[in-house]
């Protein structure tokens, strides 16, 4: 009996390998396990050939992806940039592990290895496609390599109608590639859970939803103002919502969301010194305003540079001033950081998406 169970057990292991013998390289990968993906908050990985890379079309993507993230006192790139030719991915597997690739092909140069590898992962078909209509550039994956993975293609026939792409296809990739970072800033951010008596707080006295990390807690709070604080050795992350009556539109102007913030800078804000308090400085880098929607509500969103009067500390900040129709009340939540000597990018990046989840209590819009 032990030697049939052998007999059986040995031509089980002869016949897996006569079929791993006869799996084509692709095939074998497709059994290996998927490795979870890897990378640095905002690294974005550019595939392409190195004459690319090294021309316009490389001066485009810098220009574009690795533009300056709005608005810091010392200027940091919205995404960290990383070149990798196809034969580079080959020499080194980690290098497909990343989390966001923006891969980037000349498809009218036939002898192109980026141009053979976008062939290969999309299909001969589109490929043809691209080169007979004008308005097809662009095309998505996912896990392809790994899991929790993004692959952005760009394409275009001829280096000048893939650098005109590159400017057009910005503000689309960008957000997908942002997007795709948002469940790694979120698991940072709300590691330890989130503060539920905060959360009430802000709940009871603005009407509102936001949801605040466990490890914030309130510095001050009146019948119309919470402060909250997170600190450590190095960077201190504030929150500050503040409501006030709705008049007319003309809150929402620049110049009165600069003068809002300037009084409640005046009155809540300082440090240790007596006298000191928190002021926008819209003279080394100007305010930004845009209209944005916070959950369903109207706002007005405004990016700048914070500083201290009688004191040398600054930094920069984003707000929202939000429309409660229903109860003619605005709503001011504001974000800000002090982190000398820091970079700042990251840990504005983790503010803002504890702002984002703001949201009107249920039945007030």
């Amino acid at each position: 009996m032990i030697g049939q169970i052998k007999l059986v057990w040995g031509c089980v292991l002869i016949n897996l390998v006569v079929i791993l013998a006869g799996c084509t390289d692709e095939a074998r990968k497709r059994l290996e396990p998927t490795p979870n993906a890897v990378g640095s908050l905002n690294q974005l990985a550019i595939i392409s050939d190195l004459d690319l890379w090294e021309g316009a079309i490389g001066d485009s993507i810098s220009y574009y992806f690795g533009s300056a993230y709005p608005i810091l006192p010392t200027p940091e790139a919205l995404f960290d940039l990383k070149q990798f030719t196809p034969d580079d991915l080959d020499a080194e597997s980690t290098r497909r592990e990343l989390k966001a690739y923006l891969v980037i092909a000349d498809i009218s140069d036939e002898q192109s290895r980026t141009t053979a590898m976008v062939t290969q992962d999309l299909g001969s078909e589109k490929i043809l496609r691209a080169r007979q209509d004008t308005s097809y550039h662009t095309s998505m994956g996912r896990d392809r390599w790994a899991r929790d993975q993004v692959i952005v293609y760009l394409f275009a026939a001829g280096k000048r109608d893939l650098t005109k792409q590159v400017v057009k296809q910005f503000p689309a990739i960008a957000k997908i590639i942002q997007e795709q970072y948002r469940h790694q800033i979120g698991a940072t951010v709300y590691q330890g859970g989130e503060n539920k008596m905060i959360m009430n707080r802000i709940s009871d006295l603005f009407g509102c939803q936001l949801s605040i990390p466990a490890d914030y807690r309130i510095t001050i709070e009146d019948e119309n103002t919470l402060w909250l604080m997170r600190e450590n050795e190095l960077i201190v992350s504030n929150i500050l919502i503040h409501k006030m009556p709705y008049k007319s539109i003309d809150q929402f102007k620049k110049d009165q969301i600069i003068a809002l913030r300037d009084d409640l800078g005046k009155s809540y804000v300082s440090t240790t010194i007596e006298g000191s308090y928190m002021r926008t400085n819209p003279i080394d880098l100007p305010v930004y305003t845009q209209s944005v929607r916070m959950g369903e509500a109207y706002a007005v969103e405004a990016r700048g540079i914070w500083e201290m009067v009688g004191d040398f500390l600054g930094g920069p900040f984003v707000s929202y001033l939000i429309l409660n129709e229903t109860k003619s009340e605005l709503i001011y939540i504001e974000a800000f950081i002090l982190a000398p000597g820091e970079r700042k990018r990251n840990q504005m990046l983790y503010l803002e998406h504890i702002l984002s989840s703001f949201q009107l209590n249920a039945g007030v819009k």
